[in-house]
């Protein structure tokens, strides 16, 4: 009896001694949030961003260390000693996920169960070379010719290239200058096109249509699809693409009715940003709003971009919110930075080339997208050496001065901004603070009506003229009795954030489990020159709003003049 107890204990250890190695392996992604709840400040050179990796070679030590102490010295009590130091690492664990890892398991679990099946197949190969010609399954029928079977079904497919080929994420149409960017994927490698009117605009690589490729983006003239009003997506999957012929399989083919942006009845638009994966909530939000012209989707719609589903959830939300039907503009966020399909975004959404600021033209609308990147300076030490924002941010300030030469903004009766990370908003950690004065002057002399953001996770208001610009911050009192830090810019132009999670001002910003995703709705009337808006909830009510950082309240519903930008009693 004694004997099966130790046992029990022995195959106890082992296993949570494995479990403890490779989920601390797989902890990485969330790593530097970890650090920064436990106060961690670090320079640009520190142990502490391979630290998990560390812990993870650690512990397989521990474990080896284990296996031979208790053959040399073969005493009970060191089973006992080892599984205690086990349970210790994984007490830490849960404390890390409790900590600030929760919002990232979605990452962590898939590299955890790489990690295992990593680990499996090198168990599995020891199995077979050491233990497998002493067991019964050399004499198996069914594991020899299983084993044969599944082997020549993966040789048939590699060399077959045996799959199927469908839609496997709705087009979404985003708005970049006077074009359209039609974004759709498939499952396997295609070519992919869009029709318009009877003509068709394929997605190309210098005159090759591409052949190799899941993400399919396709730049249509607005004009020519405002016109239609109606496009078409097709795909044909790549059978094999020689040098001097090729196969591609049956057409696919998706009808899609579009409305283009119509200012006569005035001009409406919905707004998220921060979504953080929760789509359903933020689909049930926009489902209250019946009609509107377009969507601003304002960066971090996930929390890392590691696989080409996550790049492509992006079109997920989009589309689960506009069904392809009106136009989209997107904002890169810091978190769209952040894994390996990072550099590979642009491709995925609206970009002009691999940049994520240009202008669009809606009818009667001017709008200019920024980006300002990561959300630290580019020596923070999560970046380990890879960050250039700086020239990245001289190159819009550049391309901002531009604009104000060529004065088409002058033209337009609604002038639009939409960022991340907020431009007049220099927060307590005081990063940007360059960038974020120098743009605020520049976009001050545009006249601005509407400016939106996120990136904080709260509902905030920065009204023009009502706090005193570059004075150090306190809260409202009606919400926090403390002080802030950080300041505000002296910008000019109404500016909201848009990235809560929950259903009112003041509910927690956790991100996960989150019954509710907070949108923005903005309707302007162009004929009185007024705009009203207001913060919509996944119920379909109106958020009382105040001001984070000035005693007054903005009550449920906003309207501002567009041309004083003051803002006026909700029944003006």
């Amino acid at each position: 009896m004694k004997a099966k107890v130790f046992l029990g204990l022995r195959i106890a250890g082992t296993v949570l001694a494995f479990f403890n190695a490779l989920m601390f392996f797989a902890l990485r992604p969330c790593w530097s949030g970890i650090s920064s709840t436990l106060g961690y400040k670090g320079g640009a050179n520190t142990f502490l961003y391979n630290l998990p990796i560390a812990i993870c070679v650690f512990l397989f030590l521990l474990l080896l260390s284990d296996l031979i102490l208790k053959k040399i010295f073969k005493k009970d009590w060191l089973q006992i000693l080892f599984l205690s130091l086990h349970i210790v690492f994984l007490i830490a664990i849960i404390v890390i996920i409790a900590l600030g890892g929760l919002d990232y398991m979605r990452f962590v679990w898939p590299k955890f169960f790489v990690s295992v099946a990593a680990t499996t197949i090198l168990v599995l190969l020891y199995l077979l070379l050491f233990v497998y010609p002493k067991t019964f399954l050399k004499d198996n029928p069914f594991f020899k010719y299983g084993t044969l079977g599944l082997a020549s079904l993966l040789a048939i497919s590699l060399l077959t290239n045996f799959t199927l080929n469908w839609i496997t994420c709705n087009p979404v149409v985003y708005a970049v200058e006077d074009n359209y960017q039609i974004v759709f994927s498939t499952n396997t490698n295609a070519t992919g096109w869009v029709e318009v009117g009877g003509k068709k605009y394929y997605d190309t690589y210098n005159g090759t249509a591409k052949t190799y490729e899941r993400i399919h983006k396709i730049e249509v003239p607005m004009s020519a699809l405002d016109a239609s009003k109606e496009y078409t997506v097709h795909t044909q999957k790549t059978i094999y693409a020689g040098p001097f012929g090729g196969w591609l399989g049956r057409d696919i083919s998706q009808t899609v009715s579009f409305k283009p942006v119509n200012a006569n009845d005035g001009i409406q638009y919905l707004s998220f940003s921060d979504i953080h994966m929760n789509l359903s909530q933020a689909a049930k939000t926009a489902s209250f709003v019946e009609n509107y012209d377009f969507l601003v989707l304002a960066g971090d719609i996930i929390s890392d971009v590691e696989t080409f589903d996550d790049a492509n959830f992006n079109n997920e939300v989009a589309y689960a919110i506009t069904k392809g039907q009106i136009p989209v503009v997107y904002a890169r966020g810091n978190h769209d930075i952040k894994g390996r399909y990072g550099q590979e975004l642009h491709k995925f959404v609206g970009a002009k080339g691999d940049r994520f600021y240009y202008n669009f033209y809606f009818r009667d609308i001017y709008g200019l997208v920024l980006d300002l990147g990561e959300d630290h300076d580019d020596d923070w030490w999560e970046y380990y050496g890879t960050a250039d924002y700086s020239k990245y941010h001289d190159e819009q300030i550049a391309y901002l001065e531009k604009e104000i030469a060529k004065k088409e903004y002058e033209y337009y009766p609604y002038r639009l901004v939409v960022s991340h990370i907020p431009i007049p908003f220099v927060n307590y950690r005081l990063n940007h603070e360059y960038v974020k004065k120098t743009m605020t002057s520049l976009l001050n002399q545009m006249d601005i009506d509407m400016y939106l953001c996120g990136h904080q996770h709260q509902l905030m208001i920065f009204e023009p003229g009502l706090i005193t610009p570059f004075t150090s911050l306190s809260y409202n009192p009606n919400y926090k009795n403390k002080k802030y830090g950080g300041y505000l810019t002296d910008f000019n132009f109404p500016s909201f954030m848009v990235s809560k999670q929950g259903f009112t001002f003041s509910d927690p910003t956790d991100i996960t489990g989150a019954k509710s995703h907070i949108g923005f709705y903005v309707d302007v009337n162009l004929r009185t020159r007024k705009q009203y808006c207001h913060y919509l909830n996944s119920r379909g009510e109106k958020v009382d709003v105040m001001n984070m950082f000035y005693d007054k309240s903005y009550g449920k519903d906003i309207a501002i003049d567009l041309d004083t930008k003051a803002f006026l009693p909700s029944n003006a």
